[in-house]
């Protein structure tokens, strides 16, 4: 009964000995950190949207700025009011035009296609960016 008791008071000792290291090694990353916040070192990331989603962000906020990454042909065809058409390498041109802090609706004809653009105007330090799930072809509402 003795030898029990000891073995687990052992145990005990232990694993509170643990828990203190822990605790310790744990406080010494947090106080020993630069002065850099976790804001300062994120990367801007963007959001994909559905539709729904898109045309609420639209209605309520008359600034935002819509980029159809189709080709021209496509965009003549049909594309969500007030869309500007330009293709990636456009984008990547004439990024130092846009302001920084607009809203950004990305689509095209791929999620991956508006991904690579959002991803690039993200790195660049664009905030608000959106990308329309599924594209134009998953766009149900009125076009122009």
């Amino acid at each position: 009964m003795l030898k029990i008791f000891v073995l687990k008071r052992r145990s005990l000792y232990i694993g509170l000995a643990i828990l203190a290291i822990l605790i310790i090694g744990i406080l010494v990353l947090i106080f020993s950190g630069s002065d850099e916040t976790f804001s300062e070192t994120m990367k801007y990331a963007y959001k994909e949207i559905s539709p729904e989603q898109a045309k609420v962000l639209i209605e309520k906020n008359p600034d935002v700025t819509v980029f159809d990454l189709r080709d021209e042909e496509e965009y003549l065809q049909g594309h969500l009011p007030s869309a500007t058409q330009l293709s990636y390498k456009e984008l990547k041109k004439k990024l130092s035009y846009y302001n920084r802090e607009g809203i950004y609706i990305i689509y095209g004809s791929s999620d991956k296609k508006s991904a690579k653009a959002a991803d690039l105007m993200a790195n660049k330090g664009f905030p608000k960016i959106f990308i329309l799930h599924g594209g134009f072809d998953n766009w149900p509402y009125e076009v122009e």
